[in-house]
C-alpha cells in the first residue's frame, strides 16, 4: 500500500488565524459524542470551555452527528477573536475532531493506492495551484503505519459485486489524470478528449464488457494521438448563446440571482462583446501562470473522484458534473473580471481575487455536496447537454 497524491499535499499545512477565508466560518461541522467528551474530559479543559461545548452542539437526527451551533456571521463557537480554534488553544490539535483535523485533505482507497489530495475550498490550497506550476506532479510515497485516516475503499467487494467495472478503478482514475494532464494539448482539448474517453467507457460498461477495459484505455490513448480528431477538435468554434446562456440556466439552481449579470446588457440579456472583453482581460490575468487552470481541473478531477463520484451514475455522467464545474469556475471568473472593468476603478482585482471568490461561491456549495452533484446532472440533462458536442461547446 502507497500514497498517491499531488507533490503540494506533502508541504500542504493549515495557516490557522492568517487564513483569507477561514473553514470555521459559515460551514456546518459534525462531531461525533466521542469527540465532544473527549473535549469535555480532558485533564486540562477549563469550566469556560466544557460550558462551551455544553451549549455549542445539537444533534441531528439524519447524520447520527452533532452538528456545531454556528453564532454571528456563521463563525464557529469556538473560534477566537483572532480567529484561532479555542480547542486547539487550549489542549492541542489532538483533542480536535477528526473533520476539523484533516480537512481539507481527503483520502480514497483504489487497489493498492491511497490516493490523497486537499479540497479547493481552502484559499491555501488554491495558491498553491495558482503559483506552482509542478503542484499536481503526482508522487508516490510510502504509508505510514501510525497514521490513522477514514479514508472509502471504491473498489471494496461490496461495490465491485454492484459494480464490476471498478476492480480497474485504479487504470481509469490514472487514464483520465493523464488525458487531462497532458500538457501536449490545450486544457481545453483534453477535456474534450476526456469526455470522449468517458463516452466510449460508458458503452462498453452498457454492453457489461467489464473485461475489455484495459484493452479500451490502451486503444484510446492511441486514438488521442491521431491528428485529425485533434484539429476537428481544435477547429470547434465557441458558441456564446451556449456558454452564456445554458451555464447561467444550469447555476440558476444554486443561486438566486444571475451570476452572469456582470456579463450582460443594461437590459438583462447576455453581452458577447461584454464576454471577449472578459475574456481577454482573464487570459491577460493568468498570462504568466495559465497553469493554474489545468492544475486546478487536475485537483478537482481528484475531488470529485472522476468517474465515480456517483457510483450509481455512468462515467460519461459524472464526467458531464466535471465539465459543467469547469464551465462554472471559468464563468465566475470572468463575472469577476467584467464587474472589475465596468467599474473602471484603479482597484484592480487580480487573479488570487478571482480563486478566492471562487472558494467562496462555488467550491464549497458544490464540491462538498453530492445532492447538488445530482442537481447539476439533472438539470443539464432535461436541457440536453449530456452529450460530447455539447460538453465541447461549454468548454471552448
Amino acid at each position: 500500500m502507497y500514497y498517491r497524491q499531488p507533490r503540494y499535499f506533502g508541504d500542504f499545512h493549515c495557516i490557522g488565524g492568517a487564513c483569507s477565508y477561514s473553514c470555521c466560518i459559515g460551514w456546518r461541522i459534525d462531531w461525533k459524542e466521542e469527540e465532544i467528551d473527549k473535549v469535555k474530559n480532558a485533564p486540562g479543559c477549563s469550566q469556560e470551555l466544557k460550558e462551551l461545548c455544553e451549549r455549542s452542539f445539537e444533534y441531528n437526527e439524519d447524520a447520527q452527528k452533532y452538528a456545531v451551533v454556528l453564532g454571528k456571521d456563521g463563525r464557529c463557537p469556538f473560534l477566537t477573536e483572532d480567529n484561532f480554534c479555542k480547542i486547539q488553544r487550549e489542549l492541542g490539535a489532538e483533542y480536535l475532531s477528526h473533520i476539523c483535523s484533516f480537512y481539507p485533505r481527503d483520502h480514497l482507497v483504489i487497489g493498492s493506492a491511497v490516493y490523497r489530495c486537499c479540497h479547493m475550498s481552502c484559499a491555501e490550497v488554491m495558491k498553491k495551484l495558482l503559483n506552482d506550476e509542478k503542484s499536481m506532479d503526482m508522487v508516490n510515497v510510502g504509508v505510514r503505519v501510525t497514521e490513522n485516516a477514514q479514508v472509502g475503499i471504491l473498489d471494496n467487494p461490496i461495490s465491485v459485486a454492484g459494480h464490476p467495472e471498478l476492480k480497474y478503478g485504479a487504470e481509469i482514475r490514472e487514464f483520465f489524470y493523464e488525458i487531462i494532464a497532458d500538457k501536449r494539448n490545450t486544457l481545453e482539448t483534453s477535456i474534450i478528449l476526456g469526455a470522449l474517453a468517458a463516452q466510449s467507457l460508458t458503452k462498453l460498461v452498457s454492453a457489461k464488457q467489464y473485461d475489455r477495459i484495459p484493452e479500451a484505455i490502451k486503444s484510446l490513448k492511441a486514438q488521442m494521438r491521431n491528428g485529425a480528431q485533434l484539429r476537428s477538435i481544435e477547429n470547434i468554434q465557441p458558441n456564446y448563446n451556449i456558454k452564456l446562456g445554458i451555464v447561467d440556466k444550469v447555476l440558476r439552481e444554486f443561486f438566486t440571482s444571475s451570476v452572469i449579470v456582470s456579463l450582460s446588457d443594461n437590459d438583462g440579456k447576455p453581452n458577447i462583446d461584454i464576454y471577449k472583453r472578459a475574456e481577454y482581460l482573464l487570459e491577460k490575468e493568468f498570462e504568466s501562470h495559465s497553469f493554474a487552470w489545468r492544475n486546478m481541473m487536475l485537483n478537482l478531477l481528484l475531488e470529485l473522484n472522476v468517474p465515480f463520484k456517483l457510483v450509481d451514475n455512468t462515467f460519461f455522467e459524472n464526467y458531464s458534473i466535471y465539465v459543467m464545474c469547469y464551465a462554472f469556475i471559468r464563468h465566475n471568473a470572468l463575472t469577476i473580471m467584467a464587474f472589475n472593468d465596468r467599474l473602471n476603478e484603479d482597484k484592480h482585482i487580480n487573479a488570487e481575487n478571482v480563486i478566492t471568490t471562487f472558494n467562496a461561491i462555488l467550491s464549497r456549495r458544490l464540491c462538498h455536496n453530492s445532492e447538488n452533484l445530482k442537481r447539476i446532472l439533472l438539470r443539464m440533462q432535461n436541457l440536453n447537454l449530456t452529450s460530447p458536442a455539447y460538453l465541447a461547446l461549454l468548454v471552448k
